[in-house]
């Protein structure tokens, strides 16, 4: 990761990540602890697709399954039973919506390559959604 890398990815924690991580927040309804690992998600040099690929590749298919499965009381306690943290990584090479999202005990893990398909949000959301609901 370069000077260019490390600039962009701050950017993006410090000025874009906030309103991500209410809006994750207000969907859930609890304290959720969310741990962005943003070395690893900077390790991609595409560094003009950050503010774009980001927000697609974690944040929409998150928002979008965590909105439906917690638009009741049910949805939310079931929702707070399982996940105590998420996790967004880019560490093990993973650019497939068939293979980004695992439990890890009550931890919800995100892993996927930063820029590679970001255009596959309901791909991405369809097996985010799959996992939790076999899990509730």
């Amino acid at each position: 990761m370069g000077l260019k890398e490390k600039r962009a990815i701050r950017e993006f924690a410090e000025n874009k990540y906030p309103e991500y991580q209410q809006q994750v927040l207000d969907a859930v309804g609890y304290d959720l602890e969310i741990d962005v690992n943003w070395d690893s998600l900077a390790k991609d040099t595409n560094v003009d697709q950050y503010e774009r690929a980001i927000p697609d590749v974690y944040f929409a298919p998150l928002l979008k399954v965590l909105k439906e499965v917690c638009q009741d009381d049910m949805g939310k306690e079931a929702m707070q039973e399982l996940v105590k943290k998420i996790e967004i990584k880019n560490e093990n090479d993973i650019w497939s919506a068939t293979e980004w999202v695992k439990m890890k005990g009550d931890v919800l893990v995100l892993d996927h390559e930063t820029t590679t398909n970001s255009g596959n949000i309901d791909d991405r959301a369809y097996y985010l959604n799959e996992l939790l609901e076999s899990n509730f």
